[in-house]
């Protein structure tokens, strides 16, 4: 019997493991595993049916025989490190999610301790065959860019106060890469990504060329464009990119 939607609506947790299991159809650096956990076994069973017919070119799917430690059943897909590894998990979610309804997925890796949201898990996780490197080289690796880029805040952050002199904002602050913001109506809070040159910040997101992204909240961004007043705001990609008509520099933001 074929599945209808909403069949694995709370079936289903939001976590995605990534790279916490060894392939089957080939090297680490040629394949990512990703993992669904679900409650009980039919509904794992279920997923396993509907993900072999995925219009994603997954290279194997399989559903474990048992649950774990914690009870869940989790189905495994293995998909090539090629570049586009999270492109094609997010195409696959955008299938599962015609059955399982929208979840709030966080992804799960050997190389943090925290959960990241689905949204922000570029850089996170390793796409590319080219470039990558063992569990403790990456994580090293995180923790070093980390480390960097709160450094690199740290330093500029006059440079960023001085950067909205022409907007509509009140008052302002930065503490751990969080900017608050408020103006005579509103307040919001960003998480700083980068901040200067733009052509140099944008490429070296990758995000220079990139589309600007249609699912977004119009009306929080109605409301922190009103905030900035001369000054303007784009989402592209998964990040919030503002800038100023009379700069050449941009901040890189996200949504808190």
């Amino acid at each position: 019997m074929s599945l209808r939607e909403n069949d694995l609506q709370d079936t289903m947790l939001k976590i995605i493991s990534f790279d916490e299991f060894l392939p089957k159809t080939g090297n680490e650096d040629e394949v990512g595993v990703i993992g669904f956990y679900l409650m009980e076994e039919s509904p794992g069973k279920d997923l396993y049916t509907f993900l072999n017919t995925s219009t994603v070119d997954c290279r194997d799917v399989e559903v474990s025989p048992n649950p774990d430690e914690d009870g869940y059943y989790m189905v495994f897909v293995e998909l090539d490190r090629d570049g586009n590894l999270l492109t094609n998990v997010r195409a696959i979610i955008s299938e599962i999610e015609r059955l399982s309804g929208k979840l709030g997925w966080v992804v799960k890796t050997p190389y943090t301790a925290d959960l990241i949201p689905l949204d922000d898990a570029d850089g996170h996780v390793q796409e590319d065959q080219a470039t990558y490197m063992s569990a403790e080289e990456f994580k090293d690796k995180l923790e070093a860019d980390s480390m960097e880029l709160e450094d690199g805040l740290e330093t500029d952050e006059e440079g960023i106060m001085e950067f909205f002199k022409d907007s509509n904002l009140l008052d302002m602050s930065i503490k751990e890469s969080i900017l608050n913001i408020r103006d005579s109506r509103h307040n919001a809070q960003l998480e700083i990504v980068s901040f200067g040159y733009g052509p140099d910040v944008l490429s070296e997101l990758g995000i220079n060329e990139s589309a600007i992204r249609s699912n977004f909240d119009k009306n929080a961004f109605i409301k922190l464009k009103g905030m900035l007043g001369e000054m303007n705001a784009l989402p592209i990609d998964n990040y919030i990119v503002i800038y100023d008509p009379n700069s050449t520099n941009v901040l890189v933001s996200k949504s808190c």
